[in-house]
């Protein structure tokens, strides 16, 4: 998939044929890459499986397995470090982490399936992460088996409609101001909302 992304240029269409491609992938130009739900992508336990550098990219219908194991880099199935993208009706599984935005606004997080990796609750990565991201839709996501959904000196986000279960904090928010929260189902988690 990486040499294919690097072809198809800036604001690109990418649709690639159902398989399984090796990752790590980095997007470092607008794109819309559409798996059609056949397109998986595997990390083989090393790194983030795609890591979007760019803004308006359109990340839909793949499945994202195999990130690394390490806290400290955020080995995520996506990491956004641009805005205005959409992460949309994905599968993220034996991911540690599922989406991480880092100072990364207005992108919208729509309709994904986030699994992480089978260890400890603890030891888990977060399954949607905001860190000082602003104006985000996080929203109709099912998770579960992961840690959180953080959102850490972030605001006015839209936290709406996900299912969260069998996790640690459905929620937990930490110097996170006017973020609306509605419309969430939190089932057997050890917390439903920590503020």
């Amino acid at each position: 998939v990486a040499g294919d992304v690097d072809q198809a240029g800036p604001v690109g269409v990418l649709e690639p044929a159902p398989g399984v491609y090796a990752g790590p992938v980095v997007l470092r130009h607008p794109i819309r890459i559409d798996g059609g739900g056949g397109v998986s992508i595997d990390a083989g336990g090393h790194g983030t499986v795609v890591r979007i550098e760019a803004s308006g990219v359109v990340l839909r219908g793949l499945r994202l397995v195999g990130s690394g194991s390490n806290h400290d880099t955020v080995d995520a199935g996506v990491q956004v470090a641009g805005s205005g993208n959409v992460v949309e009706d994905n599968s993220i599984e034996d991911c540690l982490f599922g989406v991480d935005l880092a100072q990364s606004n207005e992108n919208v997080v729509k309709g994904n399936r986030i699994h992480s990796k089978n260890m400890e609750m603890g030891m888990r990565g977060d399954a949607i992460r905001l860190w000082y991201s602003f104006r985000n839709a996080i929203v109709e996501n099912d998770i579960s088996d992961a840690r959180d959904i953080v959102v850490w000196y972030s605001a006015d986000n839209r936290i709406v409609g996900n299912k969260v279960s069998r996790s640690r904090y459905a929620l937990h928010t930490m110097y996170a101001q006017k973020n609306i929260i509605e419309d969430n189902e939190y089932r057997d988690n050890m917390a439903g909302i920590f503020l």
